[in-house]
């Protein structure tokens, strides 16, 4: 008996294995107009990609390029993933003018890649509960997700990040 209550406490406090989070496969177009299979173009081995749901979280991944030092060209590879939903599907041409008219570089331009899918989907696949936040995320063209990290830029929070590069 002392034996099974040990074994029970021994499996129930080894860590489990946390399953590998995987992105999922999408196409998406940048705003230059170029169809991209994501992640499997995505530009780096790994890529930084900045996910947003509001307009209003631009800020936030303004400040994540900046603490990163992050430029337009060179540097580490990164781009943004504008998540639109599939129900703004019917106003695409509205939202990606409007995002060309903010963001007139072709190099930014190229960077920014709308999601238009099920929101719902694409955020359950990557274990995101909501669209509250942004999230940074580390993402090899394979699809494999070294790190998904939640909100604003913190000191600790580019620590995992570089953590996760190495």
């Amino acid at each position: 008996m002392v034996r099974i209550l040990a074994t029970l406490m021994l499996i129930l406090l080894t860590p489990m294995a946390q399953a590998e989070l995987v992105f999922p496969t999408l196409t998406a177009d940048d705003l230059n107009g170029r169809s991209l299979s994501i992640p499997a173009d995505l530009p780096g081995t790994p890529t930084i990609v900045f996910i947003a749901y509001k307009r209003e979280q631009q800020p936030n991944i303004n400040a994540w390029v900046e603490k990163l030092e992050l430029h337009e060209t060179g540097g580490p590879a990164w781009v943004e993933l504008p998540v639109a939903g599939l129900g703004a599907v019917l106003f695409r041409s509205f939202v990606d003018n409007g995002m060309r008219s903010g963001i007139t570089s072709p190099e930014m331009q190229a960077r920014t890649i709308t999601i238009y899918s099920r929101r719902s989907a694409f955020n359950r696949a990557l274990g995101i509960p909501g669209r509250g936040e942004i999230y940074v995320a580390l993402v090899d063209p394979d699809g494999t997700v070294h790190a998904l990290i939640a909100g604003d830029v913190t000191e600790a929070k580019v620590e995992q990040l570089r953590a996760a590069c190495h």
